[in-house]
């Protein structure tokens, strides 16, 4: 069994060109077998067969990215077995690059693995902003479900799934900070702690803070509020319906006239 790191010179740039450029420049220099993904979270959803493909092997692997819980959930979204221990985890949101170097080191210490280094690379310029749950936590009240009104999520089979990614809008953490269970992951928040899925939880701040925010989002009636939000998703989706089927026939009555 060999060796490789895998690292995600994250998109969302939580840690700082600077250092992302440095941890790059490090693997490259020390001819360590290595991986340089663009952005793990882009990947999990526009090249899942092809992320999958990477760890497909037997390889025991050191990945270099963000709160190890959010990794393990953008892996599971393409099939990967990331709790497995062959899976080890290098969180450069807390450790400085001095620290993350000399645990490279570490892991490759004896080995005699050859200098390959590839680029893997998302699809689009998409900033792959998106919530992934934590079923760990979850509890299936589905009160994010009913908070969005993009279409996010859906309730099926008695769980809660994350079914349109690319329809949440852009550092938009909401359903998080109103999940009761603290299972909704950004992992793109750039804030430490639960939401963007840290692995240590500090369960009464979060409920202090999760009281807090739904006040502020939803005020005092809960369940009317959400009530309001799910008939409002139903407006929208029905007028994205409409503009749909309209330009569908403008685009038919176009082509019947340059037919004719």
């Amino acid at each position: 069994m060999g060796k490789k790191v895998f690292f995600c010179n994250c998109g969302a740039k939580i840690i700082g060109s600077e250092r992302l450029e440095e941890i790059s420049n490090f693997l490259k220099l020390a001819g360590y077998p290595t991986v340089e993904i663009s952005d793990l979270c882009g990947c999990s959803v526009d090249r899942k067969a092809d992320t999958l493909n990477l760890f497909n092997d037997n390889d025991e692997v050191l990945l270099i990215a963000c709160y190890p819980r959010a990794v393990k959930s953008l892996l599971g979204n393409c099939g990967i077995d990331a709790s497995n221990s062959k899976f080890n985890y290098l969180n450069f949101r807390e450790m400085n690059n001095s620290q993350l170097f000399e645990a490279i080191q570490l892991f490759f210490a004896g080995s005699g693995e050859a200098p390959v280094y590839t680029e893997f690379k998302s699809n689009s310029d998409w900033p792959s902003w998106f919530p992934m749950i934590d079923y760990s936590r979850c509890n299936t009240c589905g009160q994010c479900a009913d908070f969005c009104l993009f279409g996010v999520f859906d309730k099926r089979d008695n769980k809660v799934v994350v079914i349109n990614p690319k329809g949440c809008k852009n550092n938009c953490p909401a359903c998080g900070r109103i999940c009761p269970q603290t299972a909704i992951i950004f992992p793109k928040y750039e804030h430490a702690g639960a939401i963007a899925g840290s692995d240590t939880i500090d369960e009464i701040a979060e409920q202090q803070r999760q009281s807090q925010d739904i006040e502020t989002i939803l005020g005092s009636n809960i369940y009317k509020a959400l009530e309001m939000r799910k008939a409002k998703r139903q407006s929208i989706i029905r007028s994205s319906a409409m503009q749909q089927a309209i330009f569908d026939r403008d685009k038919a009555i176009a082509e019947n006239k340059n037919n004719q």
